[in-house]
């Protein structure tokens, strides 16, 4: 009798030990779903397109580099219009808005310095600043708010908001007026407000990013 006792104990113990928990079932499951997504994230997309992307954080107006820019595959369905798809072709050109690492490079989230953006409502429009210590601080991209002085005093905000396209150069410029003359970008009815205030001086304010 204790033969069979011990043969039906290590029967029970080997049951016991031979059931598998349920908790280690499902781990089991979640650990291969995950080796699953990262295999799916890091296989090249057979249908992709090589499109041109920031290779770090780049703030608005930033001149872009070779070392800024990078080409990688993306699914055909997931490109956005007017991607670059050559570094050549984005290099040198300033940034319109600030872009995250990762992100693709559009025609419209570029400034050409001498045109609008394909399809754009806006205008360009030369400003000159009153004060040319102050303007060297802009650089294109940049969005600032105009403001005049009053001939009375104090000062008036002439339009909440334009963009920088260009900052022309004194030996561009067509006098040797003083003050920083700037190309800027912005709407018809804002082109007539400052259109009031010509001959005015006119000062700035730089809008955060």
């Amino acid at each position: 009798m204790g033969i069979i006792r011990r043969i039906r104990a290590r029967t029970s113990t080997w049951s016991k030990s031979a059931r598998i928990k349920p908790q280690r079932v499902l781990a089991a499951v979640c650990f291969a779903c995950a080796c699953a997504l990262v295999v799916w994230i890091l296989t090249p997309d057979q249908d992709g397109t090589a499109i041109v992307v920031a290779n770090r954080d780049l703030p608005p107006g930033s001149e872009l580099g070779s070392q800024d820019l990078a080409v990688v595959e993306f699914p055909a369905s997931l490109v956005p219009e007017k991607s670059f798809t050559s570094v050549s072709e984005a290099e040198h050109k300033r940034t319109s808005a600030g872009l995250s690492e990762g992100s693709p490079v559009t025609r419209s989230a570029v400034l050409d310095q001498q045109a609008l953006p394909e399809d754009s409502t806006d205008l360009l429009m030369p400003v000159r600043l009153a004060d040319d210590a102050s303007a060297a601080l802009l650089q294109p991209g940049q969005r600032i708010r105009l403001f005049s002085s009053l001939p009375d005093g104090g000062s008036e905000v002439v339009v909440e908001e334009v963009t920088i396209a260009r900052l022309v150069e004194k030996a561009d410029g067509i006098s040797a007026e003083s003050g920083q003359l700037v190309s800027v970008m912005l709407s018809s009815d804002d082109a007539g407000r400052i259109a009031e205030f010509a001959g005015m001086p006119i000062s700035f304010a730089i809008l955060p990013r």
